[in-house]
């Protein structure tokens, strides 16, 4: 799921390539386009302080591109566009459903 989100995401974002991604996240362009190429096909894992890096030029939280599924991603791009308040205010309405 990671990796189609992340092409999904940096296609939405209208970021033509892996390598001008990479770039965009401080990757050397020599390396830019390889390491995203093995991100977006599962060939190698991505750290959390990639993965955080990566969120931030894709302008997602990083929760949703690990997401396990296409609804909670949803939520939590949902969740995303949100303001604090309208967060603690949605909790709230959420635990007192329970």
């Amino acid at each position: 799921m990671f990796a189609a989100r992340l092409k999904q995401a940096r296609e939405l974002r209208g970021i033509a390539s892996q390598r001008a991604l990479g770039v965009l996240m401080g990757l050397d362009k020599k390396l830019a386009s390889s390491r995203v190429n093995r991100y977006e096909t599962e060939v190698s894992g991505i750290d959390l302080d990639g993965l955080g890096k990566l969120a931030g030029v894709l302008g997602v939280p990083m929760a949703y591109l690990v997401a396990e599924d296409e609804a909670t991603a949803a939520v939590v791009l949902a969740l995303s566009k949100l303001t604090a308040s309208q967060r603690v205010e949605l909790a709230k309405q959420l635990s007192q459903a329970q």
